[in-house]
């Protein structure tokens, strides 16, 4: 599949330390590149990943765990999907992948807390996306978040895992009160939580001319949808676009860290969408994974989680 991508990453204008992470990899056991200068990556059988991570933690933590998440996701989707692809991969054996893939990732940013008593306490947001067969694969854990711009329409793919979203949805508040509530990043959900976390998981039907934005809250915080839709539909390339995305961050006052990935789906492979076609989200049936089930292999190795 061809796939025009571009990632980018700032402190923002108020926090000296940036404790966003972005990932791309090819899931092809070449070594990810995490908050790097990019370089060219080949889309095979394995399909291809890009996540970004908010990390959260005092001192450093924050950087560590997002940077730590991202790599754990990535080691483990090449381990037990990317090495294994073939003709007889099926999808249940994906969303099986992914599913441990975050939990596990999840485990990497505790078990690291445990060992450093100066990380204790830190975590993570993840949005991680996986194109593959004609389809992109979206985890969510907390509130960075997915987007889908087809055809000058932009989709938010993703629902924030957060106090004041549940207050949305039960009607307590109401969206535009949301984006202002004084407990506006307060998430729910965070890999290195040691409680077990929730992995919500959307499929996205693709078609030729799609962009996925993938974003932190610094993003999506500072420039609403409106905004993010009318510099989409600029018709860029995935790098001016997101330079585009940041700047407006930055004019709203960047008061979090800023990163997006943008990847620019263009394979003739791909269907042409339909006049006025909708974006197609389902949230497929995903595997029952164990409660302590990374725990235990942890155990049995001899680590000491």
């Amino acid at each position: 599949m061809q796939i025009d991508y571009a990632a980018i990453t700032h402190p923002g204008r108020v926090r000296k330390n940036n404790e966003d992470a972005f990932l791309l990899s090819a899931l092809n056991g070449e070594e990810p590149l995490i908050n790097q200068a990019l370089r060219p990556l080949p889309v095979g059988e394995q399909g291809f990943l890009a996540a970004v991570a908010d990390g959260m933690g005092g001192a450093a933590a924050g950087e560590v765990a997002s940077r730590e998440g991202l790599a754990a996701v990535s080691l483990h989707l090449f381990g037990h999907w990317g090495r294994h692809t073939g003709d007889d991969q099926v999808e249940a054996q994906l969303l099986k992948a992914i599913v441990l893939a975050v939990e596990e990732a999840s485990q990497a940013i505790l078990r690291y807390s445990d060992d450093d008593r100066t990380a204790r306490g830190m975590g993570s947001t993840l949005t991680a996306a996986l194109v593959w067969n004609g389809h992109a694969y979206v985890a969510q854990v907390g509130d960075s978040r997915a987007y889908m711009f087809r055809q000058g329409q932009l989709q938010q793919v993703t629902v924030d895992q957060t106090l004041v979203n549940e207050l949305v949805m039960s009607g307590t508040l109401t969206a535009e009160e949301a984006r202002t509530h004084p407990q506006r990043n307060m998430i729910t959900q965070a890999l290195g939580s040691p409680q077990h976390i929730v992995v919500v998981v959307y499929k996205v039907a693709l078609r030729r001319g799609d962009r996925l934005l993938l974003c932190s809250d610094g993003l999506h915080g500072e420039v609403d949808d409106a905004r993010i839709q009318s510099l989409m539909a600029l018709g860029h390339s995935p790098r001016k676009t997101l330079e585009g995305l940041l700047e407006a961050a930055l004019e709203a006052g960047a008061r979090d860290n800023v990163t997006g990935v943008i990847l620019g789906l263009n394979d003739p492979m791909l269907p042409l969408p339909k006049p006025d076609e909708k974006i197609e989200i389902t949230k497929p049936l995903l595997p029952t994974v164990p409660r302590g089930w990374m725990r235990k292999l942890v155990r049995m190795l001899g680590g000491g989680a």
